[in-house]
């Protein structure tokens, strides 16, 4: 292995730590006892021990990513890349390059997204006992986004409302900042395609994570 600097094992091992925090139980994976386990969390093992945990993680992640890569090419070709990246929340980039065997390695926060995608859609496949994710806490997390993007644009439609109201009022309509006249109906044609996309994420969430 490449000979690191002690700052590069110093920000090693707390990338290395996110990791453990957000799964927990990686740490029995990767083989810390649990007697060590304060030790650890607060204060830096040695360089060896850094670096093997280090290669275990490694491992870890190209052996989810193999299994999922077995899971997604059941249910996914190339041309369906990008139908099943709105499905999981991966861009389709990412699946098509586990398919294909290009990407060996895939992170964490994309391993738990098409883990419990692969567990909503294939009957057998069941998630990693580390990960975080669960179905409750990605549809509030989820949903949550896009409810506060369907708020944002009610807030917007409020607005356009006052801004209508007062170009009836001086019989004008807006400017854009190159001085061309905008459509008074501009504002709407804009708030109909975001809601559009945001029903359609919506729709497509419920069939594949609720009423599977």
């Amino acid at each position: 292995m490449e000979e690191l600097t002690d700052k590069q094992i110093k920000n090693r091992w707390v990338d290395i730590k996110k990791h453990i925090n957000e799964r927990q139980l990686l740490a029995y994976r990767v083989g810390i006892p649990l007697e060590k386990w304060d030790i650890y969390m607060h204060s830096i093992p040695s360089t060896e021990e850094i670096n093997r945990i280090y290669l275990c993680i490694q491992e870890d992640r190209i052996n989810k990513t193999l299994r999922i890569k077995e899971g997604l090419s059941k249910i996914v070709g190339y041309r369906e890349s990008v139908e099943f990246s709105r499905k999981s929340g991966v861009s389709s980039t990412s699946i098509r390059e586990i398919i294909e065997g290009k990407k060996i390695m895939a992170g964490y926060d994309i391993i738990n997204k098409l883990e419990l995608f692969l567990n909503s859609v294939i009957e057998d496949f069941e998630l990693s006992i580390e990960n975080p994710l669960t179905l409750k806490s990605y549809s509030q997390d989820y949903i949550g986004d896009i409810a506060s993007e369907i708020n944002r644009i009610a807030d917007g439609l409020k607005h356009y409302c006052f801004r209508l109201s007062e170009m009836a009022r001086k019989q004008e309509s807006e400017s854009g900042w190159d001085g061309k006249k905008i459509e008074p109906s501009n504002h709407l044609d804009y708030s109909i395609k975001n809601l559009t996309e945001l029903k359609e994420k919506i729709d497509t969430f419920w069939k594949v994570y609720i009423e599977k």
